[in-house]
């Protein structure tokens, strides 16, 4: 009798719908991106980070979330920002909380908690009824950061927050679908997030607005030499996105608020015009708007937060969504179960 052979997807499993959810919709071809419903636009006007991880898990907004926050051993953590973070986790996977709404708090104080094992001095100056967003700036910076640079970081971990089934995303709900508890299933995914595929995009931005510095006279130069070296402008274009990027467009509205006030603002909106330009010029036929990723390394640089902190900074963000998906397949409970086809090399 002949073997069945059933229906292959496609590698990395593009266009193929594994579950679904009411935490978030990313329209690629429309350039739009909603929160339960909403414009995320108007979700990062909204909301602060605090209010927005509830609010994701079961759509009820609670306007006074009490961030919480647990003593770490004083161990030797990794050097890796990242494996620190997954340590972490690990660590208070004995002391988290079984009830969702006081794990909801739990990761609102996970800035806080990271920012005291990776932080410098900030223990001087760190003020703990201060909101999230400037107590990890404070605590990893070693200073008190100006209320731009808080809302900065408060609307980009607020944007950043969520992107449907996105790998880490993914990893999360496989680990949901085995009963895993969610800091075991939050540690899944800060693994796959330190893939430089997924979470690493920031960095070649950064890379880029270093080398416009150096010729900060003449930002179209550097560029239009890049671009003859057939390289790419990282932060512009999107795989997603066909149109604008909408996260690049709600953040940018806070970023200019760091205009006139951070010279490296001042140097990233000069360096997306020229690009814009440029990148106009040369391909007419396709949209290659700015993308989130441009915004994020920008505003990482203005507000102070180190290279080797982008990735974790990040992960602290997405937090959010990750603990939202849990939710939504642990209550799901059905066993993520795949096949694998074999064949000869």
């Amino acid at each position: 009798m002949m073997r069945e052979t059933p229906w292959v997807a496609p590698p990395g499993l593009e266009g193929v719908v594994v579950a679904d959810t009411a935490i978030s919709d990313v329209d690629g071809a429309g350039g739009r991106l909603t929160y339960r419903g909403q414009p995320i636009g108007d979700v990062v006007r909204n909301f602060r980070f605090e209010e927005l991880v509830p609010w994701l898990v079961d759509g009820v907004r609670r306007p006074n979330v009490q961030p919480l926050v647990l003593s770490l051993p004083l161990e030797p953590w990794p050097r890796d920002p990242m494996a620190a973070l997954a340590v972490i986790l690990l660590h208070l996977g004995d002391t988290w909380p079984d009830d969702l709404d006081e794990g909801c708090a739990m990761i609102c104080g996970l800035p806080v908690m990271f920012g005291r094992v990776v932080g410098t001095d900030g223990d001087s100056v760190w003020d703990s009824t201060a909101g999230v967003a400037e107590q990890y700036l404070t605590l990893i910076t070693g200073k008190k950061p100006a209320s731009v640079q808080v809302r900065a970081l408060d609307a980009y971990w607020v944007m950043a927050a969520e992107h449907s089934l996105n790998a880490s995303t993914f990893a999360v709900r496989i680990a949901a679908s085995t009963g895993a508890r969610l800091p075991l299933a939050l540690a899944a995914g800060v693994a796959v997030l330190s893939g430089p595929l997924h979470g690493g995009a920031p960095e070649g931005v950064l890379e880029l607005l270093d080398a416009v510095a150096e010729r900060s006279d003449c930002p179209e130069a550097i560029l239009e030499e890049k671009l003859q070296r057939g390289e790419r402008l990282m932060g512009f274009g999107h795989r997603v996105y066909r149109s604008v990027d909408p996260r690049a467009q709600a953040l940018r509205e806070v970023f200019l608020d760091l205009v006139g006030t951070e010279p490296w603002a001042d140097l990233a909106v000069r360096t997306e015009q020229a690009a814009l330009r440029l990148l106009a010029e040369r391909h007419p036929e396709r949209v290659l708007a700015t993308n989130v990723e441009f915004y994020a390394a920008a505003v990482f640089k203005a507000v102070g937060i180190p290279r080797l902190l982008c990735p974790p900074t990040f992960a602290l963000a997405r937090m959010a969504g990750w603990t939202a998906h849990w939710s939504e397949q642990h209550r799901e409970g059905r066993l993520i179960r795949p096949l694998a086809r074999f064949r000869t090399s």
